[in-house]
């Protein structure tokens, strides 16, 4: 540390952007594609340059009612496709004291054409964008597959039964890594080819040479209980 600053780190900023009316709650920027990706509590998604900080788009994800849903998640692909995960707070029909959260996912291409959306029964906690899937790990332990274009669920959720923090997916696309918050990290591979059966999902994954069939099948199966101590 030099002067309060890490050594390659200007104690000048680069570009300063401004744009939200209410806080920053989440970022992702593509030096690649030179845009810099910001979601806030007041409901917009801001789109600059990086090079120029020049000012590009605002997104305004749809919402049932005219108040805004503040955006919780956002992640920018390596073409440019932007999920966006909103939640609006709501009360439970009967139960005007109970208040309860909605949650949606909105992705849109690079210019800012909104592509699909769809309505979520749980919170988003982690997400990951490869080639043509969406892989969303939820507080509710469940780790999901969409696709991309369509937000339409390519496999059935595995159940894991713990939250999860975090995913990735390895550079041959033959392995998702899901980190819970047990502290366990679960690694769900590609099926075997002899599992992979009509009605299954049997797709190429990534432009990988190995398949994944149900990603739900008994050999991935998580139990807390059994993990815990070890």
């Amino acid at each position: 540390m030099t002067g309060g600053f890490s050594s390659g780190l200007s104690p000048r900023p680069v570009q300063v952007l401004c744009g939200h009316d209410q806080e920053v709650t989440c970022v992702s920027i593509s030096t690649e594609l030179d845009i810099a990706v910001s979601g806030s509590k007041d409901g917009t998604v801001i789109v600059h340059s990086v090079r120029r900080g020049q000012y590009l788009r605002t997104l305004r994800p749809p919402c049932e009612n005219c108040v805004s849903a503040r955006v919780s998640q956002l992640h920018v692909g390596m073409e440019g496709h932007m999920v966006v995960q909103t939640a609006m707070e709501g009360c439970t029909p009967g139960k005007a004291s109970f208040i309860n959260e909605k949650y949606a996912l909105h992705v849109y291409t690079v210019n800012g054409a909104l592509l699909a959306s769809a309505v979520l029964e749980e919170s988003v906690s982690a997400m990951y964008l490869v080639s043509k899937y969406l892989i969303l790990g939820t507080l509710q332990g469940n780790l999901l597959i969409r696709d991309l274009f369509s937000l339409n669920e390519v496999v059935k959720p595995l159940v894991l039964k713990v939250p999860i923090r975090c995913v990735s997916v390895t550079k041959e696309g033959s392995h998702i890594l899901v980190g819970l918050e047990d502290g366990k990290l679960i690694v769900v591979g590609a099926g075997k080819p002899e599992e992979v059966r009509s009605g299954q999902f049997s797709r190429r994954l990534w432009g990988s040479t190995r398949r994944i069939s149900q990603v739900s099948s008994g050999e991935t199966e998580y139990n807390p209980a059994e993990h815990a101590g070890k």
